[in-house]
């Protein structure tokens, strides 16, 4: 009777739920997905939003509907034969009818308005605006990515080296540091642009990344200067492990978290600055960017706002996904955060 009773109150078994150590692996990241989702709704719609612009990123060419860089045109509806004839014979006649009237064959659909064949509309050199709004998001997921895993990467190695070694070491890295962060970013952006004659995404990225790494190495040194003191780190020295092991092993792991947050949230800010240099005419000529195309909106805004507009939503549901995203990973992974309102830790 004993042992049927235990087997009654095993987890797992005639309806009573299981541990989630219990768990597969694939269920367990399930339920965790599911809880973020209903603690951290806003997180949440930031995460549906960054798989949305990364789908569109990865999957460009699979749902796009034309080439980006295609030029759409249509037979001039004003064109009007009798008075293109008659201005053949008499050419002071043109000065009596707009131009349109006499220009004969195809023309480019310059900010045409939406329609079965144009989503969105064209843009204004007869582009599909739908289709180049869906190809910008791979060149604003390669420059927020790339620059956040350049600035992440090379201020997690001067971050440890800077709080760990201390002294002369962490005096001298600092101060570079100080150096680098005291000029503005946009100013440097800007004269790195008129060094590079045509400055590809690839340059454009690497700069972004290189300006990246003080801030991100100054929140690693924090990290690490918390860590290091901890009695696991001094049980490592006192075992003989080097240097390079207690970095490795025992202190980086304990100092993710606030860099899985630094990194996410700093992809939002790359893209905006991206597209903030394209505006600028600073960017890749050979790439379509979200930016270039919103300088191209302002500039015919008068006749039509509705490309400028288009473009600047996408943008702007981009940056706001990842901080949402990067606002819900902070509360997620901050053991200060955890337990507070109940379920933040999960």
């Amino acid at each position: 009777m004993a042992q049927d009773q235990a087997v009654l109150d095993r987890p797992g078994t005639y309806g009573v739920p299981a541990s989630l150590s219990d768990r597969s692996v694939v269920m367990r990241w399930l339920i965790h997905i599911g809880r973020f989702f209903r603690y951290k709704p806003l997180g949440g719609a930031g995460a549906v939003i960054i798989g949305l612009c990364v789908f569109a990123g990865l999957f460009g060419n699979a749902i796009d509907r034309y080439n980006p860089n295609d030029i759409f045109k249509q037979t001039n509806p004003e064109f009007n034969e009798e008075l293109y004839n008659k201005s053949l014979t008499d050419p002071l006649i043109r000065l009596q009818y707009p131009s349109q009237v006499f220009q004969k064959g195809e023309s480019p659909i310059l900010f045409g308005h939406s329609t079965s064949a144009h989503w969105l509309g064209t843009d204004g050199l007869g582009h599909d605006l739908y289709s180049r709004i869906i190809h910008g998001a791979s060149t604003a997921l390669y420059v927020g990515l790339g620059a956040a895993l350049i600035a992440t990467i090379a201020g997690i190695v001067i971050g440890l080296a800077s709080a760990y070694f201390g002294g002369a070491v962490d005096f001298l890295i600092q101060r570079v540091m100080d150096t680098l962060q005291a000029f503005p970013p946009l100013v440097l952006l800007l004269l790195f642009g008129q060094v590079v004659a045509n400055p590809t995404l690839t340059v454009n990225t690497i700069s972004l990344g290189i300006l990246g790494v003080a801030s991100t190495s100054r929140i690693v040194r924090s990290s690490v200067l918390a860590t290091r003191e901890e009695v696991y780190v001094l049980a490592a020295r006192t075992v003989g492990a080097n240097d390079v092991r207690i970095m490795g092993r025992h202190i980086f792991p304990n100092i993710t978290a606030p860099i899985i947050v630094t990194f996410t949230s700093s992809i939002g800010l790359y893209i905006l600055i991206e597209a903030t240099l394209a505006f600028l005419g600073l960017g890749d000529p050979t790439r379509v960017s979200w930016g270039k195309m919103i300088e191209e909106g302002r500039r015919n805004g008068a006749s039509d706002p509705f490309m400028a507009l288009a473009v600047g939503l996408a943008l702007t549901f981009t940056v706001l996904g990842f901080n949402l995203a990067g606002d819900a990973l902070r509360d997620v992974l901050d053991p200060r955060l955890r337990g507070r309102g109940g379920r933040a830790g999960f």
